[in-house]
Order: structure tokens, then sequence, then C-alpha cells
């Protein structure tokens, strides 16, 4: 029963944090991109599946930088020093001093161990709030930063082909650059322009599609 409860804690914390994740990401977005956020409101699963887009590169890159750390503090840096300590007698007693330095000669009562075992905690959990606050607005930059390239390659006429649509609007066909969808609207940036129309997520667009490699049988 222990185990359910504590998955379904972990399950609902890890979509807590990619639902903010993704918020932050699309605001960011949405701000620069000066797109209506009631207009290009998103579903739950639009969120929660924009969280796992956006979080996926710097959490791979952050496994394989903590692999890297542990792989040389494990098989270089904690070698090395062990050697080190056990080469001379000296060095050992020095290592001894610093050690009853930090931590003390005396044995603490319990009332102590569980002072300093709340203390810990408490500074565990500040870090980790710390860390999440910096991983929104890194996050928040990056929907920035999206934005701010999408509006610069439109503006310089680099569109590629892929991103523009044919949208009918007022029974007129105009050619945008699709930005952002959301639950019932869409966003696109028209060429030459540069409005931004709104239109239903339902309507039927079209697109070109170029460069496509044939399947090998």
């Amino acid at each position: 029963m222990r185990r359910s409860i504590d998955g379904a804690i972990f399950l609902a914390g890890l979509t807590a944090i990619l639902y903010t994740w993704s918020t932050a990401a699309y605001n960011g977005y949405l701000d620069v991109a000066k797109l209506d956020a009631d207009m290009m409101e998103r579903s739950f699963h639009q969120v929660i599946y924009g969280g796992l887009l956006v979080s996926f590169g710097p959490i791979l890159l952050l496994a394989i930088l903590s692999a890297i750390a542990l792989y040389v503090y494990s098989h270089a840096l904690l070698p090395s020093y062990i050697d080190w300590i056990r080469g001379s007698v000296k060095i050992k007693r020095k290592v001894v001093k610093v050690r009853r330095f930090w931590a003390g000669k005396r044995n603490s009562p319990p009332i102590e161990l569980r002072a300093k075992s709340i203390f810990s905690k408490a500074a565990l959990l500040t870090l980790f709030g710390v860390a999440y606050i910096f991983s929104l607005v890194y996050f928040e930059r990056n929907g920035s930063q999206k934005a701010k390239d999408d509006i610069e390659t439109h503006i310089k006429h680099e569109n590629k082909p892929v991103q523009m649509i044919k949208v009918e609007l007022n029974q007129k066909i105009r050619i945008l650059k699709l930005l952002k969808c959301g639950t019932r609207n869409c966003a696109g940036i028209e060429e030459g322009t540069n409005e931004i129309y709104y239109f239903p997520s339902f309507n039927s667009f079209s697109y070109k599609i170029e460069n496509v490699m044939p399947v090998s049988n």
C-alpha cells in the first residue's frame, strides 16, 4: 500500500513539474510573439506533452553529465585520494584533524541528531526549490528565444516551405507561417503584411512538403 502511495505522489509531482515547465516555455513564446493567452489556451494533454518535449533535451544532457562526473569521481578522483592517504601516516593524521574540525569529537545525543536531520532536509528542500525556480526561468527564456527566432526568420523572409500554410479566412486564401496551436485556435503570421491571424483549429489548411526521401524497398 505504501509503495502505491509513494508511486502516486511521485507521478503527481512529475506531472506538476512537466505542467509548469511546459507553461513557462509556452507563455514565454506567447509573450514575445504578442499572442493572446486566452485565445491560445491548451488542453491538459497538450501541456503535459509540451513539457516532455521541452525537458527531454536538458534532462538527457544532465543525465549524461552526471554519469560522466560520477565515473570520473569513482574511477579517478576517489582512488587517487585513497592512494594519497594510504601513502603516508602524516597525511592520514592531517585528514583526521580536518574531519574532526568539521564534525567534532563529541557523540551527539538523539535530540541533536534529530535537529541536524531536520536542518539537512530543510537545506535539501531549499536547494531543490531554488533549482526549480531557475528551471522555470530557463524554460521561459527558451520559449522567448524560440519566438524571437520565428519572428526574425519571418521578417527576413527566410521561412521554410514546410512552415507555411494556406488558410481560408473570410473567403480569402491567406498564406501564413504557423506559430502555435491551442485547443480551439491556431495563430499564424502573414507574409508581407506581418499581420497575425487567429483561426479555429478545426479549420482545414494545406501546406507543401518538399525534399521527401523515397522509401527504398
